[in-house]
């Protein structure tokens, strides 16, 4: 069965980006994939913002072929394009204040002050989410090549109004950097981490301690 967006059955599906429940009637998008357990396909839920943002490319892919256009999802067609353009952009997963002082930004390799806010890279990786580790929050335009919406930015997080008002100011004086130099500080760019050292777990989306993914299925309706 192909990727498509429906209508949720049930509340019981958590989305694979930010692991909150798609509410029943809501419209989700269904990743299909081959079942990791057993013979056949599996299929891998999204809200329909997750999955532009997390899952660009088959979200455009789907999206092209909508008969006929629906013309009330071009914002989330835009986001798309945007990760697809910029393809860091969707491995930018929790925000939150460091732990310890023992992982260094994958970007700038600095080291990442315990209690300085930084950023998970947290890509997508069948139907799981990955940990790449870290990027300090103030090195995010100059890794993506381009400056997230504070709503983007914030989405796979659960954090209090003044600590979204930090971000904010912080995201404000971020500095977009030229094209030819965005990516530039980063020996390995776009591979997996190469064991900077042990970093603490982040926080996956939704609020517990992992890598935030699941090794069966999601709950099926």
């Amino acid at each position: 069965m192909p990727d498509r967006i429906e209508v949720a059955a049930s509340g019981r599906a958590r989305c694979r980006a930010c692991r909150k429940a798609i509410a029943k009637g809501e419209e989700r998008f269904a990743e299909a994939a081959p079942n990791p357990l057993a013979e056949g396909e599996t299929q891998y839920y999204y809200h329909l913002e997750c999955a532009a943002e997390r899952r660009p490319k088959l979200f455009a892919a789907l999206y092209a072929t909508l008969q006929p256009p629906r013309t009330e999802l071009e914002p989330l067609a835009a986001a798309a394009a945007l990760a697809t353009a910029h393809h860091r952009l969707e491995r930018l997963g929790a925000v939150e204040r460091a732990k310890s002082a023992r992982a260094n930004c994958r970007f700038c390799r600095e080291l990442i002050e315990k209690d300085a806010w930084r950023v998970a890279l947290q890509p997508i990786e069948e139907g799981r989410v990955g940990a790449w580790g870290f990027i300090h929050l103030a090195c995010v335009a100059s890794y993506t090549g381009v400056k997230p919406s504070l709503e983007r930015l914030l989405r796979y997080s659960e954090l209090p109004e003044e600590a979204r008002a930090e971000i904010e100011s912080a995201l404000t004086a971020m500095v977009v950097p030229e094209p030819a130099a965005a990516g530039a500080a980063t020996a390995d760019g776009d591979s997996e981490p190469d064991g900077d050292g042990p970093e603490e777990p982040t926080a996956s989306p939704g609020g517990s301690t992992g890598a935030g993914g699941s090794t069966s299925a999601d709950a099926k309706d």
